[in-house]
């Protein structure tokens, strides 16, 4: 068959994001080892079976020289790179016995890399803590992306990674350095960077090791497993939550005005449109479920704790954390309604988060207004604008298929989760925390319920749901067209 894409180049990149793997499967030895959990064993057989496979595959690959990543070469290595990330990382909770079994094992892997955070575990402070911190290091590694970690680690496959890096990660338009390596590591070092402050600043509010470095690798990936079975809630420390809503914040925002701060331009946060929206619209949301939660009654003796639960619980929503500082299906309908609406917004691109993005829905807003105007004025040419520049005919015509396909795939998959006797507010909250990587929902798979309960073929659509969420659609969709398989 004359295929259009080198698979034994695919081969190849596969097996060295498998070696990637296996090397990351190494970091819990060492919580295992100081509190002596019993998992070495665990993590030493994973490490070593994926690093089985990634040889096995980099030598049916051997890439030579000439080879290049091609367009179809880069989408059909992320697809297939991600679908094995998410069953090879499944490992070590199947051989701890900390998921019944081996699909529920992929469903906590899918969800941990994926940063969606929603876990089947009824009880997570019963898990081994080398557990723990391997979910919180599927966040870590899944926020920023596996694949984009390994090119800035590993700069011979940089040279020919652009299409690796585009594909794989919402950052990958956004070209901050000359090459794909270099742009890499400056990412990298911005997310480490906050990272670490983040576990000071967690220590400092007299947090056990553990739980900091778990619970910041969780809020700056905007992921959301947490070390307690009340998340955040656990602590009932205003300090802790004020200072894990600032770093869900930073970890929605987009990443290469970060790089545009520390060069010397400060402003250009401040100036970037999606940044102003994305912020405006927190402070919108947060009044209005602070509102709603004092005319309901709660926390009559002080607004700002009411203003304080608010603001977590939106910026938790709004960047596809999952945090909880609070069982908010609790609070009033008014409130778990805007709450749920957040879960179709989305951070800024070029973040940790998931969902639709900011950016999609200030240019779908922009769309509509143009409509309206071109009914006004049928002759008119009326370019949609964003910060004084127009946006070109080809990017609206992606915003509005993305849309169209995300709210077709919520459709599907709530259709296909009712048919499985789910509630329909369970089946579409589900959904719609899948697909936008929120992990959590209402009903049945509340903030202060888990997903353990639904049925298996309810974990492996919503499973379906993450990956698709996370990957954009685009890169896995395209993958199922006969003419991306064709030599033209």
């Amino acid at each position: 068959m004359n295929l259009a894409a080198n698979f034994r180049l695919i081969f190849y990149m596969c097996g060295w994001v498998s070696l990637f793997l296996a090397g990351a499967l190494l970091i819990p030895l060492l919580p295992s080892l100081i509190l002596d959990d019993g998992q070495a064993g665990v993590f030493l057989k994973s490490a070593a079976l994926v690093a089985a496979w990634g040889f096995l595959l980099t030598l049916q690959g051997r890439r030579q020289d000439r080879d290049e990543i091609r367009s179809r070469d880069g989408l059909a290595t992320v697809g297939l790179a991600w679908l094995m990330i998410g069953f090879l990382g499944a490992l070590p909770f199947w051989l701890s016995g900390a998921s019944p079994t081996f699909w529920d094992g992929l469903f906590e892997s899918v969800s941990g890399f994926s940063t969606t955070g929603a876990t089947i575990s009824s009880s997570v402070e019963t898990l081994p803590p080398s557990i723990l911190f391997w979910r919180a290091l599927t966040h870590w590694l899944g926020g920023m992306g596996v694949i984009v970690l390994m090119l800035a680690v590993l700069p011979f496959l940089g040279l020919s990674g652009v299409q690796l890096f585009k594909n794989e990660s919402s950052m990958g338009q956004y070209k901050i350095k000359p090459r794909v390596a270099q742009t890499a590591k400056t990412l990298w070092f911005i997310y480490l960077t906050l990272t670490l402050i983040l576990v000071a600043l967690l220590l400092a509010g007299d947090l056990a090791w553990l739980d900091a470095v778990c619970n910041a690798f969780s809020a700056i990936s905007t992921g959301g497993f947490s070390t307690r079975n009340l998340s955040i809630g656990h602590f009932d420390s205003p300090y802790l939550e004020l200072v894990l809503t600032l770093f869900m914040f930073l970890g929605s925002l987009n990443f290469a005005l970060y790089y545009q701060a520390v060069r010397g331009n400060p402003g250009a946060l401040f100036k970037n449109t999606e940044c102003r929206v994305f912020f405006l619209t927190i402070l919108g949301a947060s009044a209005a479920v602070a509102l709603s939660l004092r005319l309901a009654g709660f926390y009559p003796d002080s607004p700002l704790t009411a203003a304080r639960h608010a603001l977590f619980q939106v910026v938790s929503v709004i960047s596809t954390t999952g945090f909880t500082s609070y069982d908010w299906e609790t609070w009033p309908h008014f409130s778990q309604g805007v709450l749920f609406l957040l879960f179709f917004v989305g951070g800024c691109s070029g973040s940790t988060s998931g969902g639709l993005k900011c950016i999609r829905w200030i240019l779908l807003f922009k769309g509509i207004h143009r409509t309206l105007r071109q009914h006004i004025h049928p002759k008119a040419v009326i370019p949609a604008r964003l910060g004084g520049e127009a946006v070109s005919e080809s990017l609206m015509t992606a915003v509005w298929s993305f849309g169209a396909i995300y709210f077709i795939a919520l459709a599907l998959s709530t259709l296909a989760l009712s048919a499985l006797d789910l509630d329909i507010l369970t089946a579409l909250s589900a959904s719609a925390s899948a697909l936008g990587n929120v992990g959590l929902g209402l009903g049945e798979v509340g903030p202060a319920d888990n997903f353990g309960p639904l049925p298996s073929l309810a974990k492996a659509v919503l499973s379906l749901d993450m990956f698709l969420g996370r990957l954009e659609f685009f890169s896995i969709l395209i993958l199922l067209m006969p003419d991306f398989w064709k030599r033209h």
